[in-house]
This record gives C-alpha cells, structure tokens and sequence, in this order.
C-alpha cells in the first residue's frame, strides 16, 4: 500500500525530512541501508501521521534512517503475523444420541459418522484385513494411533484403503430395521487411499506407546454434505477433561475383537469407566505418562484388537456434539479383564501438534 503525500501535513513532512538528514550526517542509521524503505511504503508508520500525536511522531523520528531527496525513509517493522486459521471444522459432532467391542452392541446405523476403517494387505497376497480405525476431523485428515501406520509395526502388511461411513464390513450397502420397524439404508461407503502419513515423532520413545498420535492426509476431499459422514470435535490444548464430563464414563467403537474372539463385521460400541490416573499407572508398573489416560477395567467389557487407533468419545448432557478425547492405544493382551484397563492417547495433550500440521 502507498500513502500519497497530500495526507500529511508540510509541517510533518519538513520535520521527518530534517530528521532524516540529521541521522544521515552523524551516522545514525537504525537499520540496514538495504532495510531502510520510503515511509510512504511503510503502512505501520506511515499510519502514525494520521494521528500525530507526541508519542508517534518520537516513534517516527527514532525510525527515520535516510533521505531520499524530500521523501524521508525509516526502518519499517515486519508487519504482525497473521493469526492462524483453523482448518477444524466448527460443526462437528453431530452423532445420534444414545448410551446403548468386547460386551459391546451393534451401534445404530449412522451413529458415529466420524468412524474410519482401515484395510491392510500382506504384501504378496490380495485379501484385505480390518486391523485398525480413525476419525474423520475434517475434509481431508483422519486421526489414528501411530502404531496403525508405523512401517515398522506393520512390517509386511501396507495400508490399502480407508473406509469412511460403513457399518457392516461385509455388505457395499448397510441396511438396518429400526425399532420403529422401518428399513434404513445407507449410501455406499466412501473409500480413499492416503497422499500423507504424519507419525508424531516421539512415537514410542519414552514409554511403551508413548505418543501414539498419527494424522492421515487422504488422497482427495471428503463429501462431508450429508449424513453418513461427519467430522467428530476435538478437545481445546490441555482440556481437563474430567471437568467437562457430565459423567465419568466415556465411549469408544470399533470393529474389533468380540467376547467369543472373533472380530465384528458390523461397528460395536460400548460406554466405559473412566480409570483414575494413578490407580491406571501402578497397575501398569509406572509406565503409563500424563499424555495417556486410562478407561474400562470392567470384566468383558473393552476396546480389543482391531479396535486400535480408533475415538473414544464424551457425549454432551443431552447427547450430541460428541467430543473425542482420546485415542485406543493399548490394553492388556487377553481385553476385557476386571481392573485392567486400556490405555488411550489423551488428544487434548496434542490439539496444537493436530493443527501445526494440518494444510488445506
């Protein structure tokens, strides 16, 4: 932007001119002569003669490095970042209401639209396993465990696709009678392959699953414009989590491991008891850190395998916005043992390392 001389007074001018010439014969430039630009180019100072104040004209003079024949120069200041944008959307959450995956029940059609699988192939073979889930959290980023993604977890099995608004693994169109007796069906599910894997980069370095956050960027948009699939919210930086529950328990779905130990074609979920912090850490032998919290403990009731890198989510009083506070990690080997529970990444610890690295 260029402001035009007519809006300063000569007075002004004359004064920042003499300036200028003064600091130029004693040698007294603020800044670099390669940084010492025309104050009509500078939008900070230049502002500052539209109020001439005392305090803004010393600002100015103080400034002042050169003379260009009339035209006095300053060291202009960088201008002010710009703050971020977030690229989390505002509308979020908007799951079914209800309470109702090891001891789990089939959930609703529909009511978590946030649920993504995840089909992995052994390299070398063509059949496609469901080992892992995430969220969807906007139009082009789905959050999982690092465990899900890391290339040397994983070893000979590649991430092949990722699902996004199925229930029933084994059907391209999931139906369901609801109580009403009425037949609901859902569009086909929408599937992608992913452009970018984002594993925190302390993953596993201070203690067993320690930072185990990973951001998936897919291949292309998302349709966010209906029903099936909707971003689920997420926690402002170190939320206390506790505070904001209604009550203490929390949900978390899947298509993992049942209590016959067989894995769901259909998503399960199940509500949980929050584990205090303490009590979670002595039964895992002090190995557990403040990034982590704990839930379940109740016999037959637990995330299990295939379930990992799947939402825990916390409901509002009323049901929805649901708020995803954590992250299913890990557990005790044989899930769903009484006073053991599983082990998630709180997600209110890493709010701001989500957004440092999301792009449009």
């Amino acid at each position: 932007m260029v402001y035009k001389t007519s809006l300063w007074t000569g007075v002004l001018w004359t004064f920042l001119v003499v300036t200028a010439r003064m600091a130029e014969s004693q040698g007294r430039h603020s800044c670099a002569r390669s940084d010492c630009i025309s104050l009509q180019r500078c939008p900070q100072l230049a502002e500052l003669l539209r109020a001439p104040t005392r305090d803004n004209i010393k600002k100015l003079q103080d400034a002042t490095c050169f003379v260009s024949g009339q035209d006095p120069r300053v060291c202009c200041p960088p201008e002010p970042p710009k703050p971020k944008v977030s690229l989390l959307p505002r509308r979020c959450g908007e799951g079914l209401a209800g309470n109702r995956i090891l001891g789990g029940e089939e959930t609703p059609l529909g009511a978590y639209p946030w649920m993504a699988v995840f089909g992995y192939k052994e390299i070398g073979f063509d059949n496609i396993e469901y080992l892992c889930a995430g969220s969807v959290i906007n139009d082009r980023y789905i959050l999982t465990a690092a465990h899900c993604v890391e290339p040397q977890v994983l070893a000979v099995k590649r991430l092949e696709v990722i699902g996004l608004g199925d229930w029933d693994l084994k059907t391209t169109v999931d139906c369901q009678v609801t109580e009403s007796g009425h037949r609901l069906c859902s569009p086909p599910s929408q599937n992608f392959t992913y452009e970018e894997i984002i594993v925190h980069p302390q993953y596993n370095t201070r203690t067993t699953y320690s930072d185990d956050i990973a951001l998936i960027r897919l291949s292309r948009k998302v349709d966010l414009s209906g029903f099936w699939v909707h971003p689920v919210c997420l926690p402002p930086q170190n939320l206390n989590v506790r505070q904001v529950m209604h009550v203490p328990e929390a949900i978390v779905a899947g298509w993992g491991a049942t209590e016959n130990g067989t894995v769901s074609d259909r998503l399960l979920h199940v509500v949980l008891p929050v584990v205090d912090n303490q009590q979670c850490n002595t039964t895992y032998k002090g190995r557990t850190i403040a990034e982590q919290i704990c839930i379940g403990g109740v016999a037959g009731q637990d995330s299990c395998k295939g379930d990992s890198g799947g939402p825990l989510v916390i409901r509002g009083p009323d049901g929805p916005p649901y708020l995803q506070i954590g992250i299913v990690s890990y557990g005790p080997t044989n899930c769903g043992l009484k006073s053991v529970p599983g082990v998630y990444t709180d997600i209110s610890k890493y709010r701001d390392w989500i957004e440092e690295n999301l792009r449009p």
